[in-house]
Parts: C-alpha cells; sequence; structure tokens
C-alpha cells in the first residue's frame, strides 16, 4: 500500500543526501526558495508498507489562470523502488484528490524524474494525464561525467571544444570572476535580460534568481561565475552545487568572437572536480534542429562532452474543468515562446 505522509526536515534532507538525484529541484533548499516567492511547499514521504521509499516537494502555485501544483523532478524514490513508479503516481492523484488542502487547485504539473519511456508514458495518459502545452522545466539533462583525470575530460570535447579551451586558457585578458557575492547578480541579470531579448525567450523572474542564488549560497551551495574580456563583463552562469553534481542553472552571454565561455566552463568543470562533484550537468538541451532558440546552446554544451539523460515531458493532470481555460491560453500564449 502505497502512502504519502509529511515529514520532519531532517528525514527529508537525510533522504535526499542518500540517493542524491540528478536534479536538486526536489531539494529542501529548492523549496525555501518557492516559499519566499510566496508559493506553497508540501513535503512528502512516501511510504510502502510502512517504509520510505521516496520523498516528494509538492508546490502550490496561485496565479491569475488558476492555481495549480507543480512537482519539479520528483518524487525522488530509492533505485530499488523505481519499479513502483506508476503505483505511485496512481495513488499521488488519488490522495491529492481527497486531501481537503488541495482543492483549491485546478490541475498538477509535473517533470516526473522517471527516464523516458513509452509503455510507462501511454500508461499515465490512459489515466487522465495529458501532455502540458508548456514546459514547466527542463524534460533532459546534457551530463559530463567528472569521475576521470583532467586529460581524460578534456579529450571527451570536440576537437572545436578542446582547441578553444586551450586557446582561451592562454589569454590572460580572457579573465572568469569566482564570488558568491550578492551584488554581483546585478551584473548578470543585465546580461540575463539582453539574452533573452535577443533569443525571444521568456527568462526567469528577477526574484526567483536572486532568491535562488541567496539560498544556495547560504549553504555555500552556489557560485557566480563571470567571464570578462580586458576588464568587461560580457557572460555569467549561476552553479549550483548539490547531490554530488554541479547544475548550470543559468547562463547568459553577449555575441562575442572570444572564446570566455569555453575558459568559463571549463573552470567549472576543474572546479567540480576538485569539489569531488561526480557529474557536471549542464541541465537541459534541444533535440530539435538550427531553427530551435536553443540550437546554439546545445551545440556549445554537447561539445564538451558527455551523454543525454531524458525524463518524461512536461505532463498535466486535470483537477477541475477550468483547467482547460488554462491549457488553450497557455497553447495561444507559448506556441513560439520558450522559457530560458
Amino acid at each position: 500500500m502505497i502512502a504519502f505522509k509529511e515529514i520532519e526536515e531532517e528525514i527529508y534532507k537525510k533522504f535526499i543526501n542518500e540517493i542524491k538525484p540528478l536534479s536538486f529541484l526536489q531539494n529542501f533548499e529548492w523549496g525555501e526558495v518557492e516559499k519566499r516567492l510566496n508559493k506553497k511547499v508540501y513535503r512528502f514521504g512516501v511510504f510502502l508498507n510502512e517504509n520510505i521509499i521516496g520523498v516528494l516537494q509538492l508546490i502550490g502555485n496561485f496565479a491569475k489562470r488558476g492555481n495549480f501544483l507543480s512537482i519539479a523532478h520528483g518524487p525522488v524514490l530509492k533505485e530499488s523502488y523505481k519499479e513502483y513508479f506508476e503505483e505511485v503516481v496512481k495513488n499521488l492523484i488519488i490522495f491529492i484528490k481527497r486531501e481537503n488542502k488541495f482543492k483549491n487547485f485546478i490541475f498538477l504539473r509535473a517533470n516526473f524524474l522517471f527516464e523516458y519511456d513509452e509503455n510507462t508514458l501511454n500508461n499515465l495518459l490512459r489515466i487522465g494525464f495529458k501532455i502540458s502545452p508548456k514546459l514547466f522545466v527542463t524534460d533532459n539533462f546534457w551530463i559530463k561525467n567528472l569521475e576521470k583525470d583532467v586529460n581524460t575530460l578534456l579529450d571527451e570535447a570536440s576537437l572545436h571544444h578542446k582547441k578553444l579551451i586551450l586557446e582561451a586558457e592562454n589569454k590572460p585578458f580572457l579573465e572568469i570572476e569566482k564570488t558568491q557575492d550578492f551584488n554581483k547578480i546585478g551584473v548578470f541579470l543585465e546580461l540575463y535580460k539582453k539574452l533573452a531579448h535577443l533569443k525571444n525567450f521568456i527568462p526567469y523572474p528577477d526574484e526567483l534568481i536572486k532568491e535562488e542564488f541567496k539560498e544556495f549560497v547560504s549553504k555555500n551551495s552556489a557560485y557566480l561565475y563571470l567571464g570578462k574580456v580586458e576588464n568587461k563583463y560580457v557572460s555569467g552562469a549561476i552553479i549550483i552545487f548539490a547531490n554530488n553534481c554541479a547544475f548550470y542553472h543559468h547562463g547568459a552571454s553577449e555575441p562575442i568572437k572570444e572564446p570566455i565561455n569555453y575558459k568559463l566552463h571549463w573552470k567549472v568543470v576543474i572546479d567540480a572536480k576538485e569539489m569531488g562533484c561526480k557529474f557536471y550537468n549542464f541541465w537541459g538541451i534541444t533535440e530539435k534542429g538550427p531553427e530551435h532558440p536553443w540550437y546554439g546552446l546545445t551545440l556549445f554544451k554537447k561539445g564538451f562532452g558527455g551523454e543525454l539523460v531524458k525524463f518524461l515531458p512536461t505532463l498535466d493532470y486535470p483537477l477541475s474543468w477550468k483547467y482547460y481555460l488554462t491549457y488553450f491560453y497557455e497553447k495561444l500564449k507559448y506556441r513560439s515562446r520558450l522559457r530560458g
């Protein structure tokens, strides 16, 4: 029998620390970021016959188009219990429908932390899930394994990337600044907004990026990397260090011929390895062609070497007929724009 029970912070954190999922969006700290953005955070243990087999951070979002619940890269299940994933999801829907505290939410939006499987996807669609009109969080990761010597890590890069990494390393006027200074976040946000305008994507709100940086820096788990060319800031990346991974969660740069971004991310690779990280998670890529706004960024990420891990797509579960008003609104609004 699958059950969901609210659990204490210590138990939740201990479970995440033991499993070390490939995302940090189920980490306790991410929930604290969501709280400061006026969202409701529910944290549950997933139990099978009274034994904890997983944890889940469920977020209550309040929006003009309709209040909804969301799951970002969850639930986190023990590897030996992944076979129970569909049963966990089915029981979660029953649990949500039954609990009065969820009655004002009109749908559930989920990016499940479960590798893509067509049979699983079809089974979820059969029980009432819909393919969402809007990507919620990334449904894939590009991941580089760091458990190798530095020369091997460099040799895994494409010839193009390797050449530019080495070239950048020999240019002292290309500088990388690594900081936890909150005052420098404004530099990043300026670059980020310019890039959003140039690439026509919907940027994350300033407040989210600020609160994310503040929360993870307070746990010594985040750094802002800034690239400078002749003392001018031209690129930046917010890197989260958690779960034995370095996560490239936000990035921005100006169009420039100098290979500053190659130097920046190579430094992240080296730093992450020295910190004992097992992976560098470059976050999401596009699997579409050159017409896609993320195509250039995808080639950049893949050029460092690594592999694709693909999850189920963003799925919605309607809890009210009002969901369909949201569905058609979002289908129209987001058909030509993406979240960065």
